[in-house]
């Protein structure tokens, strides 16, 4: 079993973000001493509120953790493309890479439709779905062409590389080289620096809840994580990646090469649990709800599509909604090690992402339920660690 975490950095409140780094630098060493085997970052931008007080650089808060750690890896959940420019995400991650040695899972998404994408890119406008999809796939293709190709060119819907038009003239550079130059001196082919560490480069890691998008990850050769999802709809994509004919011919069998991140919470007994993160999870879900005006995260949305929820489903608090339907699993050590135990017999899971983003809790409490969890949960199950 495969444990990875993403880091707290308090939802609903603007603390001071130094006290955020070392908060997160401080779980990352709680977690690479009980062989977590990667942290990683989220990305939001423009946190008035702090609900979205997440790293606005994934990247930078990635070499920050490992440059205080010694061997976990760092990934990003994820770089969000479209709203980067694929040269600088290609440049930095190696980087990234070859400053950790290796220690690097390349995680990125399109990115919900929120507020900051027009701030970056109004190419990226995630209301025009089909556009930015493509936008997040051409800088995709970009970034791992840039990695692995020498010349390297593109041309594309929205980029083209090198940039037609521009003509070395330092003499100094004479004879120019026929890869990169064409007879008089135009630019055409690139050469991306550095190299990433890792051959040919860092593993990709998709972050989705759609079929389509596990059945491309597993032709790609990329990887993939979504969010806890009810059984039915975890299969269609663990399957829909497993039935997928990969580009070098290997053969998954269910659970590979997937994840689940899973809202999990361990306090001392069932009960403490409950009285500390009722109301914070009533209230995170809350926020994700209204997030989607579209209903798309109603909690109808988060069942299996045959299911038929209770008045009590729809209309009860979240937290009684979401252990019901085991969506979260918040309990003592026992409950939370049967929950994962059961996933793994029924469904094969193998990769669980911990995440406890709970508005204004007490960062103490985070503390302590990640060391009941290494302590009394992991061990159950033979941590995969880095």
């Amino acid at each position: 079993m495969r444990f990875d975490f993403v880091p707290f950095f308090n939802p609903g409140e603007n603390i001071p973000w130094n006290r955020v780094v070392k908060m997160m630098r401080e779980q990352t060493q709680l977690a690479e001493q009980a062989n977590f085997t990667t942290v990683w970052l989220t990305e939001h931008h423009f946190a008035h509120n702090g609900y979205l007080n997440a790293p606005p650089n994934p990247i930078m808060m990635s070499l920050d953790l490992a440059s205080h750690s010694e061997k976990i890896r760092v990934g990003q959940a994820p770089i969000v493309l479209p709203d980067w420019h694929p040269l600088r995400v290609a440049e930095d991650v190696a980087l990234l890479d070859n400053m950790t040695e290796g220690r690097v899972d390349f995680g990125v998404a399109k990115g919900i439709n929120e507020r900051a994408t027009l701030q970056f890119n109004k190419e990226a406008d995630r209301r025009d779905n089909e556009k930015s999809y493509r936008l997040f796939m051409e800088s995709l293709e970009v970034i791992l062409m840039a990695w692995t190709e020498d010349p390297f060119t593109h041309k594309g819907e929205f980029y083209e590389f090198p940039v037609p038009g521009w003509k070395e003239t330092n003499r100094f550079l004479m004879p120019l080289e026929k890869e990169y130059h064409s007879e008089d001196g135009e630019y055409t082919g690139m050469y991306v620096h550095p190299r990433p560490y890792q051959d040919p480069h860092p593993p990709v890691w998709l972050m989705s809840n759609s079929p389509h998008t596990y059945k491309l990850a597993a032709e790609r050769g990329f990887k993939v994580i979504g969010m806890s999802s009810p059984p039915g709809k975890l299969l269609s994509c663990w399957d829909a990646y497993a039935n997928a004919e990969s580009h070098d011919g290997t053969v998954h069998q269910r659970g590979d090469g997937v994840g689940v991140c899973a809202v999990i919470y361990v306090a001392e007994t069932m009960e403490q649990a409950d009285k500390d993160v009722r109301a914070a999870i009533n209230g995170y879900y809350e926020y994700l709800s209204g997030a989607r005006p579209e209903g798309s995260w109603t909690r109808k949305a988060y069942l299996d599509d045959d299911a038929n929820p209770t008045n009590e489903d729809l209309n009860g608090e979240w937290f009684d909604f979401l252990m019901k339907y085991e969506l979260i699993w918040v309990g003592d050590a026992d409950y939370v090690a049967e929950k994962i135990q059961k996933h793994n017999e029924s469904i094969g899971l193998k990769h669980i992402m911990l995440l406890q983003q709970f508005p204004g809790f007490d960062y103490q409490k985070i503390l302590k339920s990640m060391t009941l969890f290494s302590e009394r949960v992991m061990p159950r199950f033979n941590p995969d660690g880095a």
